[in-house]
């Protein structure tokens, strides 16, 4: 499966109004393998954007995937709406047998989940090759 969402063109009305906030979105690409999904996320996660990346990692596709890692390397910030989400994500996962990680983090994204102490809590990576390795 590959699955991309791509931004929506600024100032355009979407034809199809839509729960998400108006403003900025991510570009958002999956791709599936044997047991696992990456999800390649670009742009700013915040209150604005965060609808989304919950929409597209909670979605149906990835649902039954026992790996979904979430590549953050061309993701250069993310606010406290950003953290809760990967939460929440880890959580629903957890419950189902599920798991989820993060990899590549920027270093100012890196230093916040420090910074609430989040990397004794999430499992994250240098790289998608480290998550994929279980390393």
């Amino acid at each position: 499966m590959n699955r991309t969402t791509p931004p929506e063109p600024t100032g355009a009305e979407p034809a199809d109004p839509s729960p998400l906030p108006s403003g900025p979105t991510l570009a958002l690409t999956s791709r599936e393998g044997p047991g696992h999904a990456v999800v390649t996320v670009e742009g700013s996660i915040d209150y604005h954007t965060t609808p989304q990346l919950l929409g597209h990692l909670l979605s149906a596709e990835l649902q039954q995937v026992p790996l979904v890692v979430l590549d953050m390397s061309h993701v250069a910030f993310c606010d406290s709406s950003a953290l809760g989400a990967f939460v929440e994500v880890f959580r629903r996962r957890s419950e189902e047998g599920l798991r989820f990680a993060l990899a590549g983090l920027q270093p100012e994204v890196r230093r916040v989940m420090e910074l609430t102490r989040l990397v004794d809590v999430l499992p994250l990576h240098a790289t998608v090759a480290d998550a994929l390795a279980g390393g």
